[in-house]
């Protein structure tokens, strides 16, 4: 989908995808693409003049966080958070990150990601004036808003993780055991774009163009701060959700532990009658109540007295050691 948008009457409006939209680009036109076809990426690169590879880094989902500029053409790939659904059914959402692409020159800003993300959205619904030919000022707009949006969702992974953490207190199925390996498998990625993006956001403090005005600077520190921010706080769930998996990984040794003591108290009871049967049970002559009216009943009292206390001594010494 392609969206222009561009200035009228000190508000921002804009153009819906429509046949052959990319002839009705205007100078200072901000153009925002989502999942573009090479095709697009062509027609877009002839409109603008902006280098056809900085455009196509879109598409290649391996593609790092970086800055790149030439003399004309400023490239700014950024990595942007995004739901993955799963493939099977069983297998639980988890959040992953793709490229985003901010080019511009002197005339065109252009915005493409291959996946429909909140990002666009967010910067169009919390910002109350957007000025499309300020290049600078709106890109720091756009980073900023990332930022919050890993914010966001850093703060939905840890109330997921408390959420899980809670069913886990009562129920050790392997289930929630995967939750926490995808909710550890997101801040992975967090972890990674977060801190790819910051180099980006420190590579453009050093370009003259986002130190020409004083808002514009002072806009820079905010992101610097929120991104800051989303660091940290991916940092400390990581570290609590590392902990929590070891945790519960213990635990669930420890049950194991706990039933298999069990077990062998039950086996070791069940083996004493099991042994003075085998006594009784021998080929031999003079067997001790052989002859004795109630002598099968005798050695069953004695057998099942005998495994009572010896049930008994094991617990005791099960709890002595505890």
């Amino acid at each position: 989908m392609i969206t222009l948008y561009k200035e009228a009457d000190n508000r921002l409006v804009s153009v819906k995808t429509q046949e052959n939209i990319l002839d009705n680009v205007e100078k200072n036109m901000w153009i925002d693409v989502v999942n573009p076809s090479m095709a697009d990426i062509r027609k877009l690169a002839e409109t603008t003049g902006i280098a056809l590879e900085f455009l196509s880094s879109a598409l290649d989902e391996e593609e790092s966080a970086h800055l790149d500029k030439d003399e004309e053409d400023t490239l700014i790939v950024l990595d942007v958070p995004y739901m993955e659904e799963p493939e099977n059914e069983n297998e639980k959402s988890y959040y992953a990150t793709t490229p985003f692409v901010i080019a511009y020159n002197e005339d065109y800003l252009v915005t493409l990601c291959a996946k429909d993300t909140a990002l666009i959205q967010l910067v169009l619904g919390k910002n109350k004036r957007i000025e499309p030919h300020k290049h600078v000022r709106l890109t720091l707009q756009i980073l900023y808003r990332l930022a919050t949006i890993f914010i966001t969702r850093l703060k939905k992974i840890d109330s997921q993780t408390k959420e899980v953490e809670r069913i886990l207190h009562t129920s050790m199925k392997n289930k929630e055991l995967f939750d926490l390996m995808e909710l550890n498998k997101s801040l992975v990625y967090f972890s990674t774009a977060l801190n790819a993006n910051k180099m980006v956001l420190s590579k453009l403090t050093r370009l003259e163009e986002y130190k020409r005005y004083e808002d514009d600077y002072e806009l820079m520190e905010d992101v610097a701060i929120e991104n800051n921010q989303a660091i940290e706080m991916c940092s400390i769930y990581r570290d609590i959700l590392a902990g929590m998996m070891d945790a519960f990984a213990s635990i669930i040794s420890n049950n194991l532990n706990i039933v298999m003591k069990a077990l062998a108290v039950v086996t070791i009871t069940l083996a004493i009658p099991t042994l003075i049967a085998s006594f009784f049970g021998m080929n031999f002559q003079a067997i001790p109540l052989a002859s004795a009216q109630y002598g099968f009943w005798i050695i069953f009292g004695i057998s099942l007295v005998i495994a009572a206390l010896g049930a008994w001594m094991l617990l005791l010494y099960s709890k002595r050691i505890k």
